[in-house]
């Protein structure tokens, strides 16, 4: 929804409007992903990441750094050696290159929101 001011234009998403998308196969499951927002110049991409009890995000790595804020569900970060335990108000910052998956570890949805560094697909 695009609002317009004498001055400004800005763009709001309401919560029911959130465009999930399933995210299929490489070991992922229960995932679901919507992008809210990049810029032009796609110096960052804002988005958010939905996790299903039981579900689990493929395990993977890239090379721009990632910064996730728990807002809803409990869930686990497994770096390969090391497993986390996150919950809201938790923020995960991984680093370029380091490989990661997530998984929800409760009896609700892993809500997250994610900003993605320059060069995220």
């Amino acid at each position: 929804m695009h609002f317009v001011s004498e001055t400004t234009a800005i763009t709001v998403i309401r919560r029911a409007d959130i465009p999930f998308r399933p995210v299929q196969g490489d070991g992922a499951a229960g995932l679901s992903l919507a992008r809210l927002h990049r810029p032009m110049d796609n110096a960052f991409t804002f988005q958010m990441a939905r996790i299903e009890p039981g579900g689990v995000s493929r395990r993977h790595a890239h090379p721009w750094e990632q910064v996730n804020l728990v807002i809803s569900g409990s869930g686990i970060v497994d770096i390969g050696d090391a497993q986390i335990t996150i919950e809201p108000g938790d923020c995960v910052i991984f680093p370029g290159n380091v490989s990661h998956a997530i998984s929800c570890a409760g009896a609700e949805p892993l809500v997250l929101v994610a900003a993605l560094g320059s060069g995220a697909a």
